[in-house]
């Protein structure tokens, strides 16, 4: 191949290297219209349709989301740890959803299917906020936020605790006030430290 042409070749590769995340800044704000990092925010943010907010988390057990939801709207969440696999270390207990960074008394009803290590399991229960995972949880939810009709569905991979690397449950649960607003999409808490990211996409 002419020496010229392979120069030019070259000078492109380290171009495009240098330009990398231009070039995925571009393409994120071609497909969406927003991208918030909302890890030391003090009060809610309204995202707009189509954004995501970033939030990172080091050794918490409280996790406030700082995003303020209308009526009508629906979300896409990740809870993404970075807390070491394994088959200790994690607590056993349930993680949260508060919705309004609070909790009401027995009106959330919580139905799962979970797979673990020594069998198939069902449960139908009461709680008094959203449950959105268990011990380590990698999470992925879908948020439905009507006035009359509020529910939080998804699936997550439990891990930290015996019998429980992997296991996998798919879960919905509704709150079943209907005049309730639900103004502030809240805070997630959890049974011990973690730390990790969560995203939160808008997509209405």
């Amino acid at each position: 191949m002419d020496g010229v042409v392979m120069g030019l070749l070259a000078n492109l590769d380290t171009r495009l290297l240098t330009h990398d995340r231009e070039i995925k800044d571009m393409l994120r704000n071609l497909l969406f219209n927003d991208f918030v990092d909302l890890s030391n925010a003090t009060e809610d943010y309204l995202l707009a349709e189509y954004s995501i907010a970033y939030i990172s988390f080091t050794d918490a057990t409280q996790v406030p989301l700082h995003i303020a939801t209308p009526n009508n709207s629906y979300y896409e969440l990740h809870v993404i740890p970075s807390n070491m696999g394994g088959t200790s270390g994690g607590t056993v207990s349930r993680v949260y959803l508060y919705p309004n960074n609070t909790t009401y008394d027995n009106a959330f009803y919580y139905a799962e299917v979970l797979r673990k290590s020594d069998g198939l399991y069902h449960n139908y229960l009461t709680y008094s906020s959203f449950r959105i995972g268990y011990a380590f949880t990698s999470t992925t939810v879908w948020i439905t936020n009507r006035t009359q009709y509020k529910n939080v569905r998804g699936i997550y991979d439990i891990y930290g605790i015996s019998g429980h690397y992997p296991s996998i449950t798919v879960f919905s649960t509704d709150w079943r006030d209907t005049t309730t607003e639900w103004t502030s999409l809240g805070t997630i808490v959890f049974p011990q430290s973690t730390s990790g990211e969560i995203l939160v996409f808008r997509a209405r």
